[in-house]
């Protein structure tokens, strides 16, 4: 991908961060960003192809970032889960566009079509966690999944008290094994 096409995408993720996914436009986006439409569509199917993209590339830095997280607190779990909460929280409005656009009735299926990739991912990751914490693949995979549905829980309905129990009560119940208590 073109240095210039991925410069579109990452202004047009913060477009939308500060407009909203329900009040963008692709006329004031162009104007705010100076670019010609007819530039916009060389790069670009169509419209929604161009908010599809800015929400993948979004996504894909909120992911990269949290996993970023977990992996730096490897040594340190039970850190990790009473902290990870506040980190979730620097993310909260971006996770919410990004799952406004995967959900969507409109971009919802080529959003997922188009971020299948992420399972790959997941998979990469799940496969670091099995030799940090000497676990199987699939208790690897369970926790990311785990992690994922809280995650994504917390950032659409905003309780922390809710998710916190669902973190502690995850950590005590199969982290605690998979870690030794570490």
């Amino acid at each position: 991908m073109s240095e210039k096409k991925k410069a579109i995408i990452k202004s047009t993720w913060e477009y939308l961060l500060k407009t909203g996914l329900a009040k963008a436009s692709v006329g004031d986006l162009c104007r705010e960003e100076r670019l010609a439409q007819s530039s916009l569509y060389y790069w670009f199917e169509n419209k929604d192809d161009i908010w599809i993209s800015a929400g993948r590339y979004g996504l894909s830095k909120v992911v990269d970032s949290l996993f970023a997280f977990t992996l730096a607190h490897t040594n340190d779990v039970r850190t990790y889960f009473v902290t990870l909460l506040d980190e979730v929280e620097k993310y909260k409005y971006e996770l919410r566009i990004a799952i406004q656009i995967t959900t969507s009735p409109v971009f919802g299926k080529r959003m997922r079509d188009k971020s299948k990739d992420f399972r790959l991912l997941y998979e990469k990751y799940a496969v670091k966690l099995t030799s940090i914490f000497n676990c199987s693949y699939l208790q690897a995979e369970i926790f990311i999944y785990s992690m994922i549905a809280f995650i994504i829980d917390y950032a659409i309905w905003d309780d922390r008290d809710k998710t916190q129990m669902l973190l502690d009560n995850l950590y005590e119940r199969v982290i605690e094994k998979i870690t030794g208590g570490n």
